[in-house]
C-alpha cells in the first residue's frame, strides 16, 4: 500500500467515525461504526503483509507484557455479586482483541518479574493492549452501573423505586439512596425504607408491574452473567462478520498473531508443576432467570464500539496499571 492510499483510507476512517459521532440516528450510527471497524481490519491486515513482503520479519506485530490488577474478579474485591461475570467479561474482551492472558502467573508482575498481589500478565502487542483495555474498562462501567442505577429525577418516585427493585437492591439500600436523592429527608432512614416498601408494591397493583422479591445479592450475580454472555455471543458475531468482509488474510494475521504470543509468554513465563487445577465445585445457588434475562437486554444495548460515553449509562476509567 503506497503512502498515498494509506493516508486516504486513515482520512475515510476518520470521516466515518466523524459521522457516526454527529448522526442523530442509533441504526446509522452503527452502520458507520462498522464501515469504520471493518476499514480499520482492513488497513491493520495490509500493514502486516506489507511489512512481511518487505522485511521478511514481526517486528510490526512484537508482543510485550502488561499487567493488570483484577482485584474486582474477586469476592474479596469492590464488587464482589459480579466479579465471576467481570473475569468472564475479561478473557472475553482479551480473545477477541487478540491477547493472550498468562493464567498460571496470576498474582504475578510480568513487568517486574516479582509476586504481586490481585495482578495478572496479559500478552500482545502494545495496540491490541490498548484496544482491550479501552474496550473491557467500557463495558465494565457499562455493566458497574447497569447493576448499580442512579436516581432519576426525571421518574417519579415510584417509577425510581421500580428501578432500583428491578436491579436487585435490598430496601435498605433504596431508602438510603431515595433520601441521599432528596425524598422523605424527614424521616429516620428505617421509616424512609419502609414508606419507599409500601409506596412501591402500591404502584405495582396500580400499574400491573410484576414485584420483584429476589434477593438483589442472586439478581446481581445472574444480571451480570447474562450481560457477560450476551457480549461473547455479540463480539464473536462481530469478528466473523468482519472476517467475512475482509477475507482470509485476517484470519491468518489473527492465527499468526495468537501463536506469536503463546510462543512469547512460554519463553517469559515456563510453566512449572504438573499444571493441574482444582476440580470446580457443582455451583448450587440460587438462579433468577428474569435477572439473566435483563442482564442479556442490557448487553444488547451496551456499547461495544468502545466509546465510554455510549452505552448502557456510561463513563470510562482506566483499569490497567
Amino acid at each position: 500500500m503506497e503512502a498515498s492510499q494509506k493516508d486516504s483510507l486513515l482520512r475515510k476512517i476518520a470521516g466515518l467515525l466523524a459521522k457516526a459521532e454527529a448522526t442523530e440516528f442509533e441504526a446509522e450510527r452503527q452502520t458507520f461504526l462498522a464501515k469504520a471497524d471493518e476499514l480499520m481490519m482492513k488497513y491493520s491486515v495490509e500493514l502486516w503483509e506489507l511489512a512481511q513482503h518487505e522485511q521478511s520479519k514481526i517486528d510490526k506485530r512484537q508482543p510485550v507484557v502488561r499487567d493488570f490488577d483484577y482485584h474486582w474478579a474477586f469476592d474479596s474485591g469492590p464488587f464482589p455479586q459480579i466479579s465471576e461475570a467481570l473475569w468472564s467479561l475479561f478473557v472475553t474482551v482479551a480473545n477477541y482483541a487478540t491477547c493472550t492472558i498468562v493464567y498460571h502467573k496470576q498474582h504475578y508482575s510480568g513487568e517486574a518479574k516479582q509476586a504481586k498481589s490481585y495482578t495478572v500478565p496479559v500478552i500482545g502487542t502494545e495496540v491490541d493492549l490498548g484496544y482491550m483495555t479501552l474496550l473491557f474498562t467500557s463495558l465494565m462501567t457499562q455493566l458497574i452501573d447497569a447493576v448499580h442505577p442512579r436516581v432519576d429525577k426525571s421518574k417519579t418516585y415510584e417509577e425510581n423505586l421500580r428501578m432500583f427493585r428491578e436491579a436487585g437492591w435490598s430496601w435498605p439500600e433504596v431508602g438510603k439512596v431515595i433520601q441521599e436523592a432528596g425524598w422523605d429527608t424527614d424521616l429516620p432512614h428505617k421509616e424512609a425504607s419502609d414508606k419507599a416498601t409500601r409506596a412501591y408494591r402500591r404502584a405495582c397493583k396500580m400499574f400491573g408491574w410484576e414485584q420483584n422479591y429476589a434477593n438483589h445479592k442472586t439478581y446481581r450475580r445472574n444480571f451480570a452473567d447474562g450481560f457477560a454472555s450476551r457480549i461473547y455471543t455479540r463480539l464473536a458475531a462481530v469478528r466473523q462478520e468482519t472476517e467475512d468482509k475482509v477475507g482470509t488474510s485476517m484470519a491468518l494475521v489473527l492465527r499468526d498473531q495468537k501463536k506469536i504470543n503463546m510462543d512469547f509468554m512460554f519463553e517469559l513465563f515456563p510453566q512449572s508443576g504438573t499444571g493441574k487445577t482444582r476440580a470446580l465445585s457443582k455451583d448450587t445457588r440460587k438462579f433468577d432467570s428474569a435477572a439473566y434475562s435483563g442482564g442479556r437486554v442490557a448487553g444488547d444495548r451496551a456499547s461495544i464500539s468502545v466509546n465510554p460515553s455510549k452505552g448502557v449509562r456510561g463513563s470510562g476509567g482506566a483499569l490497567k496499571k
